[in-house]
């Protein structure tokens, strides 16, 4: 059964860009070998969800290499944003229930990953529908910033995994406890 997991890297006091979206302090920091392995990780993904402040970095960032060019990718938003031709994005105002029940449809038995943001990924955490969490927790403090889970109401998870990287960087994969 397709699993939803928002997999995202955030600094040790917890935002994932900085209050203007820059990430420059993740970008610089060289994780190593010894992480998991992002196609690895990737040839287990179906589908994407995505939010509209992340789907406008990305474009404006890679605008000609689009990450996720082999599977359907759902774009939360109220807006009418710009979709490159030949690209399986739909953009969407489904609430975090009905949106999950589709991306897992469209994932073909795969799990989903919810790219991000974080208010993005909140959404699916209140609405019961996030099941797991892989967080690179990268060791630097930001002091502000753009929060990496800024739920309504209290996440319970177990840590299935946890590792120390030589890097300095942590990564756990927690599974989220839904009630």
């Amino acid at each position: 059964m397709s699993k939803l997991i928002y997999y995202v890297a955030a600094s040790m006091d917890g935002y994932i860009a900085t209050q203007q979206g820059q990430l420059d302090w993740l970008e610089n920091f060289p994780l190593g070998e010894e992480a998991t392995a992002y196609d690895d990780f990737y040839q287990g993904i179906g589908a994407v969800i995505i939010g509209a402040e992340t789907y406008n970095w990305i474009m404006e960032n890679t605008p000609d290499d689009w990450p996720y060019q082999n599977i359907p990718a759902f774009i939360m938003t109220h807006r009418t944003l710009p979709i490159l031709a030949g690209l399986n994005i739909t953009l969407t105002g489904d609430d975090a229930k009905s949106l999950a029940e589709k991306a897992k449809c469209a994932a073909g038995g795969k799990d989903v990953w919810l790219v991000g943001g974080g208010k993005t990924a909140a959404s699916f955490a209140d609405a019961g529908e996030l099941q797991q969490i892989m967080l690179t927790t990268i060791p630097v403090f930001l002091g502000t910033g753009i929060p990496v889970l800024p739920a309504n109401s209290r996440l319970h998870v177990t840590p299935k995994t946890h590792r120390l990287l030589p890097s300095g960087a942590m990564e756990s994969v927690l599974d989220v406890n839904l009630t």
